[in-house]
C-alpha cells in the first residue's frame, strides 16, 4: 500500500481574457466568469491563479498585484460586498512582479477558495499601471492519495 500524495487537476478556466488598465493603487475585477469548485472546479477545494499582463514602464521589483475574493450565494442568492481599495472583502494572495515591461505570467496557488466567486485584481503598490489586456486563468486543484 502507498503512501504518496499527488495533485489532481481540473480544466482551466478563463476568468479575464483582456482587462482593463489598473492604476497603482487600483482595483478591476476579471469580469469575464466568475468561478465555483462545485460548477467549475470538480469540487476541488485549492486553485492555481495565472495572471498574465504587461506594464509600459517597469514596475518597482517584487512589488504585488493582490487577489481579492467577491463570494457570491453566500446566503441564499445575497452576495458579499463588492471589495474597495480600503475593504478588499477576502484576501486570497499576491502575484509578486518583476521590474521588466515584457509580459509576466505570475503564479498563485490558493487554498480553500470560495465556494463561489467573482475576482477582482489590486494594484498594491507597483508603482505603475498595469496594462490593459492582462488575463486570469484559474486552475481548479486539490492533492489526493496515489492510486
Amino acid at each position: 500500500m502507498s503512501n504518496e500524495a499527488i495533485v489532481f487537476q481540473g480544466t482551466q478556466k478563463t476568468l479575464e481574457a483582456s482587462g482593463v488598465s489598473i492604476a497603482n493603487n487600483a482595483l478591476a475585477q476579471a469580469n469575464d466568469a466568475s468561478y465555483g469548485i462545485v460548477a467549475d472546479g470538480d469540487s476541488y477545494p485549492d486553485a492555481r491563479f495565472v495572471l498574465t499582463g504587461t506594464f509600459s514602464v517597469a514596475p518597482t521589483e517584487n512589488t504585488t498585484l493582490a487577489l481579492y475574493a467577491r463570494p457570491l450565494n453566500i446566503d441564499g442568492t445575497a452576495d458579499a460586498d463588492v471589495p474597495e481599495i480600503t475593504r478588499p472583502t477576502q484576501y486570497i494572495g499576491v502575484f509578486a512582479v518583476n521590474n521588466v515591461t515584457t509580459s509576466q505570467s505570475l503564479v498563485l496557488m490558493a487554498q480553500n477558495v470560495p465556494w463561489e466567486a467573482d475576482y477582482y485584481i489590486h494594484n498594491n503598490g507597483t508603482g505603475q499601471t498595469l496594462s490593459a489586456g492582462w488575463d486570469l486563468l484559474v486552475t481548479p486543484c486539490t492533492i489526493g492519495p496515489a492510486a
